[in-house]
């Protein structure tokens, strides 16, 4: 289950970087039951909430 759970956040990670899809259709997108879920999964796995994940990944895109 660790394995499918790292996969779903890997697919939402990249999801949120190369759309722009909201933080719920990210979740569901990416199998997740709710959006309250995934962001608490997310934050473990990145540091980061998804939002502050893509705020930060475009941030660093257009300084550099």
């Amino acid at each position: 289950m660790q394995a499918v759970r790292e996969a779903r956040v890997r697919h939402a990670a990249r999801l949120l970087e190369v759309t722009d899809m909201d933080v719920g259709q990210v979740a569901d997108a990416s199998g997740f039951v709710s959006p309250f879920h995934f962001s608490r999964v997310f934050s473990r796995a990145f540091g980061l909430s998804p939002r502050e994940y893509r705020r930060r990944l475009r941030h660093s895109m257009e300084s550099g």
